[in-house]
């Protein structure tokens, strides 16, 4: 998977166009990608799961990022949990700060799939932010959203 995730961003076409690829549990797309010798940077980008999962699985889903992805800029931790709508909310912990701007992730998990954005906001005004990571940082990225997504056995 790795691999083929390599392969796709060396042979990525120009920069600021859609990234897509098929993975094991669904398939991640990115808006706006850039891909550079060392790094890559994007609007958004969204992980939709093969099969619908319920506000139970998804809820393991974010559980699950939470634990492995930490290597963004900031650590994450579920905010928000809505099981009417089966949607789980994470954020950075705390976010970046640059005098009264502050930078942060949101990532948004239902029974569709992840959803990740990162913001800068000053006051109560807040504007969507690149995504910058190294190539290696993202390639994982696309690896522990698919792995993330794997059922969790009940017993």
């Amino acid at each position: 998977m790795t691999q083929d995730i390599r392969q796709r961003l060396d042979n990525h076409p120009a920069p600021n166009r859609k990234f897509e690829t098929a993975l094991n549990q669904g398939k991640v797309t990115a808006t706006d990608l850039t891909v550079e010798k060392v790094g890559v940077s994007t609007r958004h980008i969204d992980y939709r799961f093969n099969e619908a999962k319920s506000h139970e699985a998804a809820s393991d889903v974010a559980e699950n990022l939470v634990r492995r992805v930490d290597y963004l800029l900031e650590p994450l931790a579920i905010i928000e949990r809505d099981p009417s709508e089966s949607k789980i909310q994470i954020r950075s912990q705390k976010p970046s700060a640059d005098g009264p701007t502050r930078r942060y992730y949101e990532v948004n998990v239902d029974g569709q799939g992840v959803s990740i954005d990162r913001y800068q906001a000053s006051g109560n005004a807040r504007e969507n932010d690149d995504i910058n990571l190294t190539r290696e940082s993202f390639e994982r990225l696309c690896r522990d959203l698919d792995e993330a997504a794997v059922p969790k056995s009940r017993k």
